[in-house]
């Protein structure tokens, strides 16, 4: 095992994260939604840097819109696998699942760092598996998995359409750090049950 010591542009920020971080993004307008998606731009031109874009269908053909409205060209990285797509299953360990096998796929062509950008909000469809217990399941094991891959998560949170408890127990709970009001913020509600980030090279 080894220490990740590297870091990334943020890009919703001004800041470097490290390797191994699980963030969280809250949003509550359509600007601060499209700054939650600056997360993935650095990675587009960077063919050392690789992309898993998770949640709702309507919040991920928003940020595919938001990229390709930027100019990107989101097919030629979706056609080379640089970005794959997720959507939500009923199960956490059905979804991490999925994740980790797009993790592993990145490392084995080649990835130095991979970009996660999950997206938590209603949608049309509700909340699968058991609801609210099913997100602590999903962001806990997403926490365990930001130790074991050179990668960097951020989930956005739609402050609009999700619960207080939601927010207090998936979104504070489980991420050592926050993106408010335009800053990067250390979550002083985040309970550390691991020593710090520690992947696998391969």
């Amino acid at each position: 095992m080894n220490i990740s010591t590297d870091k990334i542009p943020l890009a919703i920020t001004g800041d470097d994260v490290a390797l191994g971080s699980h963030l969280i993004h809250f949003w509550n307008t359509e600007e601060e939604f499209e700054r939650g998606v600056r997360f993935l731009e650095p990675a587009i031109p960077d063919e050392t840097e690789y992309c898993v874009l998770f949640g709702h269908d309507e919040a991920n053909t928003r940020v595919l819109e938001i990229l390709r409205n930027k100019g990107h060209d989101v097919d030629a990285i979706l056609r080379h696998g640089r970005l794959v797509v997720l959507r939500r299953e009923s199960s956490a360990s059905e979804t991490l699942a999925k994740i980790e096998a797009a993790f592993s796929a990145a490392l084995q062509k080649g990835a130095r760092a991979i970009r996660y950008l999950g997206n938590l909000g209603r949608g049309r469809d509700p909340l699968p598996g058991r609801g609210a217990d099913e997100v602590i399941d999903l962001e806990s094991g997403a926490s365990h998995l930001a130790l074991r891959y050179p990668c960097v998560i951020v989930c956005m949170y739609d402050v609009n359409t999700i619960s207080g408890a939601l927010l207090l127990n998936a979104g504070f709970g489980t991420h050592s750090h926050a993106v408010s009001r335009g800053a990067l913020r250390e979550n002083s509600y985040y309970m550390d049950e691991n020593p710090g980030p520690t992947f696998c090279e391969t």
